[in-house]
This record gives C-alpha cells, sequence and structure tokens, in this order.
C-alpha cells in the first residue's frame, strides 16, 4: 500500500509525466529555436522583404539551414529575413534575386562575409541551444 502512495503521489506531482526534471532532447531544442526565430523574423520584418506582400510570411535564410553556424543568425544583415511562401519557395531553386538584394541592402562585403561563417563548422552543445533561445526569446519579448 506504501508504495501505492509513493508512486500515485509522484504521478500527481508531475501530472501524468513518466520522467519528472527531464532535459529536452536535442531534437526538441532545435524545433524550439527553429519556431522561435521564424515568430521573432516574422515580427521584425512584417513584409515580405523582396516583394513587400505581408501575407504567408516565412523565415527565409539567404543560406541553406543545414549548417548551424548561419540558421539562426537573427542579426539585421544576418541569415534570417522575411519573405512570403511564393518567394521562400523560388529561392529554394533560384537563389540569385535573393543573394542580389542581400547584396544592394548590405554590401558585398557583408555578403562574403556572411558566406564565410556559412561555410565554417559550428557544433552547439545543448546547453549551447538552450542559452540561444533564452537569448533570442528575450530579443524577441523585446520587439
Amino acid at each position: 500500500m506504501q508504495l501505492f502512495v509513493e508512486v500515485f503521489t509522484i504521478y500527481l506531482k508531475t501530472n501524468g509525466r513518466k520522467h519528472l526534471g527531464r532535459k529536452a532532447s536535442r531534437k526538441t531544442l532545435i524545433k524550439k529555436l527553429d519556431t522561435l526565430v521564424s515568430k521573432y523574423i516574422r515580427e521584425r520584418d512584417q513584409f515580405c522583404v523582396q516583394c513587400g506582400k505581408t501575407e504567408s510570411l516565412t523565415n527565409g535564410h539567404i543560406f541553406s539551414r543545414r549548417h548551424y553556424s548561419t540558421r539562426w543568425d537573427i542579426s539585421d544583415d544576418g541569415n534570417c529575413h522575411c519573405q512570403c511562401w511564393g518567394c521562400n519557395y523560388k529561392h529554394s531553386y533560384d537563389n540569385y534575386e535573393y543573394y542580389k538584394w542581400y547584396e544592394k541592402k548590405f554590401g558585398i562585403e557583408k555578403f562574403e562575409e556572411l558566406r564565410g561563417k556559412y561555410r565554417q563548422s559550428k557544433k552547439y552543445t545543448n546547453v549551447d541551444l538552450e542559452e540561444l533561445y533564452e537569448k533570442i526569446k528575450e530579443k524577441y519579448e523585446q520587439l
């Protein structure tokens, strides 16, 4: 009977979850970061940087999300900018216009600097991802 009471008490404390205090997995942290960065970029820019549309906005990346070194770069001259769905889709197979927009807005030097950063390998630990999430969350709340 005592064991049942202890197990039931733990069940109530955890709202039915099996693992109390379990850390988020790497996959979960990356997904949370992607979601937060997308919200931040759409809120910051509020329109497609290429065509000016204000509907169906997404987070466009100058360089692929595949590389973590620039995946969550939310600085004004960083890798992430607001795009409508159509421009983002077009960018996936023809990136020339997006590259030209970036060069015109920030200059060829910044473009080359971003490309260099993109080519660098970056490894994030789970702690790094959590810290980055908190940093971006703070910026998002200040918008």
